[in-house]
Parts: structure tokens; C-alpha cells; sequence
């Protein structure tokens, strides 16, 4: 069986998030309150998934976390924590296999993320704090111009995920023109993006996922411009 240790401030929080896993996941999970537990576990055990809980994220946490990988720990690691300020996590992610969740976040998302970082060579970091969304949209591709009425159920700064009722015919790397219709402000936000994935079932009312990565104008002209 694989096995989690679980790094947590409190108490409380260590013994949901070990119930939580060993219920949903088929990991079994060790808990560890300070370094001197990380370290004794990480010796007398073998560990497939290293969960840390913060606060803010800090230049010590990550410095922490370097110094465990330094020690010989090669497996993923999950940072839990209440913000990730400015500091750039996207290069540890690829190169460390380190990865952070910021909080709130949905247990969802979080047993999500450790399936996947037990299962997966290579995982992308989210970088952006997601929000639960239901609103209108219109999905256009700039090269065919086929357009596609959708729900727009997840939303960050980045990007956005939508459903279809139906398989559409772009796919992966088209470039888009997004239409978002807020009702209750009787507007519509144009914006441009590009598809990164897609799914036959979407998490969210179970139609043909799409998930759609934010562009400026002038990189998807000049996207345009590469595919003439």
C-alpha cells in the first residue's frame, strides 16, 4: 500500500485530513507535528506522498522543503498553505516535484491532487486560486469561427473551465474568443483564450469539458500569425 505522511500545525486538522484520505483514497497516512517527526518517519518508512500544512508561505518553508529533497527524498511533495504571496512556484513544481495548495480549497481538489501526484510523473502547478462558477458563455474559435453556447463552472485569474452539451469540434491548442454574459450586471466580458484539455465528462454537470487558458490579444495574433 502506498503511504502518505501528513504534516500539519494542529491536531484537529491532522486527524480530519487522515480520515479524509484513508476514506476517499487507498493511502495510508502517518501523521508528523515537527521536523524531528518528518525526519524519523522518512527514515523508518517508506513514503510515497509528503504533506506539509503552513501559514503564509515563506522563503523558510521552501528552504525547508529543498533541504528534505537534499536529504535523499525523491518522492512528490504538497505544500498546504494559506497564501502563496508572490513567490514563483511553478519552476519547484517542475523541477523539485514540489506543489502547493492554497487555502480554502475543496476536498475535491485536494484528493484530486494527491491521486494525481501519486500516480503521475509530471503534474502542472495551479497557480491560481480557482472559484465555483455558473454563468453563460459563448465559445467562439478564431479559425473556423464555429461558435458554441456553454457554462462557465470554474473561474482564476488564469484560465476558466467550461461544459458543452455536446462534443465540439475544436480541440486542444485552438485559440478562442470567450463571450461571458453576467446577468445580473447585463453585461458581457469578451475575452481570448486557448484550450489546454478536454474531457468527455465534465466534473460539473457531466457535459463535454473544456479547459481554457487566458491570452492577451497580441499573443493570440501572434499565434495567428505562426500557423499561416
Amino acid at each position: 500500500m502506498q503511504r502518505v505522511l501528513l504534516s500539519c500545525k494542529s491536531i484537529e486538522d491532522a486527524r480530519f485530513l487522515k480520515n479524509y484520505i484513508e476514506t476517499e483514497l487507498p493511502y495510508e497516512v502517518m501523521l508528523a507535528f515537527n521536523p524531528n517527526d518528518i525526519q524519523a518517519a522518512l527514515k523508518a518508512k517508506n513514503i510515497h506522498l509528503l504533506m506539509m500544512q503552513t501559514g503564509n508561505l515563506a522563503k523558510q518553508d521552501i528552504q525547508y522543503a529543498l533541504q528534505i529533497r537534499d536529504e535523499g527524498f525523491n518522492y512528490p511533495m504538497m505544500m498546504i498553505t494559506d497564501s502563496l504571496g508572490e513567490l514563483r512556484i511553478e519552476e519547484l513544481a517542475e523541477k523539485q516535484k514540489i506543489y502547493f495548495l492554497e487555502r480554502p480549497f475543496e476536498l475535491k481538489a485536494f484528493k484530486g491532487l494527491a491521486r494525481k501526484l501519486m500516480v503521475s510523473k509530471s503534474v502542472p502547478q495551479q497557480v491560481f486560486r480557482r472559484y465555483r462558477t455558473n454563468i453563460t458563455a459563448t465559445i467562439e474559435t478564431f479559425i473556423s469561427g464555429e461558435k458554441y453556447d456553454t457554462h462557465m463552472f470554474n473561474l482564476s485569474r488564469g484560465g476558466a473551465y467550461f461544459e458543452l452539451t455536446k462534443k465540439p469540434v475544436m480541440g486542444v491548442g485552438d485559440l478562442l474568443r470567450l463571450k461571458v454574459h453576467v446577468a445580473e450586471k447585463e453585461r458581457e466580458h469578451n475575452i481570448h483564450g486557448r484550450i489546454v484539455w478536454t474531457t468527455h465528462k465534465g466534473h460539473a454537470a457531466g457535459g463535454y469539458g473544456v479547459g481554457v487558458k487566458f491570452m492577451k490579444s497580441t499573443d493570440i495574433y501572434r499565434n495567428l500569425l505562426d500557423k499561416v
